[in-house]
């Protein structure tokens, strides 16, 4: 097992390009949109030499029908750029998470009695026009949502080795493994992880886009839809004009 611990060292704020707006988010629930991640996850991970051609261009695991498992659909514009995936487990209900067949000993170690958010099969459309780092830092909310509402001691995230210095810049995640093959997957990852309880805030005093609000939870429990600063004065200009509206329409 490899573990890193060192204490934050949070760099500057991500350049403006990264937040910009348009981008919207919400949890995958109908057919329509599980068709529009499987062919997304496709496309992305056969651009990135990931899977091989197939007659069926779609990409999914047992995971995606997991009680532990949340999927996401990103969009700007009204466009789909990117998707990703979301699982939880905990001591009350210690769900296996997608990394839990490659890292189990590393897993193991973040304590017996923490709450765990694996954030997996985090994709950009290669035909996107926007910057993909960018829809990235817009994908990590789901999962600061999720650390929020499940109260996670860690979230974690296997990442190809040129992903490395991106997550420990961006979101100060520490190396918890060595390369291991990850199921489903060409390249090796490494296991990284942000403990989220202790560096949270910091983060999004660095990062306040990413900070998960009352009004956030609120929002993605009537909806499941996940709004950003520009898209959420929308959604509340929109309420304001609809006065039969109400958490269960």
């Amino acid at each position: 097992m490899m573990k890193t611990l060192r204490a934050p060292t949070f760099h500057a704020s991500p350049d403006g390009a990264l937040i910009q707006r348009g981008f919207e988010m919400h949890r995958v629930a109908t057919r329509e949109d599980w068709s529009e991640v499987k062919t997304l996850r496709f496309e992305a991970l056969r651009e990135r030499g990931e899977i091989a051609e197939s007659g069926d261009p779609s990409y999914g695991d047992d995971h995606d029908a997991a009680f532990n498992t949340t999927t996401f659909l990103l969009s700007r514009n009204g466009r789909t750029i990117g998707s990703t995936r979301s699982s939880v487990s905990s001591a009350m209900r210690r769900w296996p998470l997608p990394a839990s067949g490659a890292y189990a000993s590393e897993i193991a170690g973040l304590g017996a009695d923490a709450t765990l958010v694996e954030a997996s099969l985090m994709v950009v459309d290669p035909a996107a026009s926007t910057d993909p780092k960018s829809a990235l830092f817009h994908l990590f909310k789901a999962h600061m949502l999720q650390c929020a509402s499940e109260n996670a001691d860690w979230l974690i995230v296997a990442v190809r080795d040129s992903q490395i210095g991106f997550y420990r810049r961006m979101f100060n995640m520490e190396i918890l493994s060595g390369a291991e093959r990850y199921p489903g997957l060409a390249s090796p990852r490494v296991l990284m992880g942000l403990e989220y309880r202790a560096q949270a805030s910091l983060l999004f005093k660095r990062m306040p886009m990413l900070a998960v609000s009352v009004a956030d939870e609120r929002e993605f429990v009537a909806s499941g839809a996940i709004t950003f600063p520009d898209g959420r004065r929308a959604v509340a200009a929109k309420r304001a004009d609809s006065p039969h509206f109400s958490a269960g329409d």
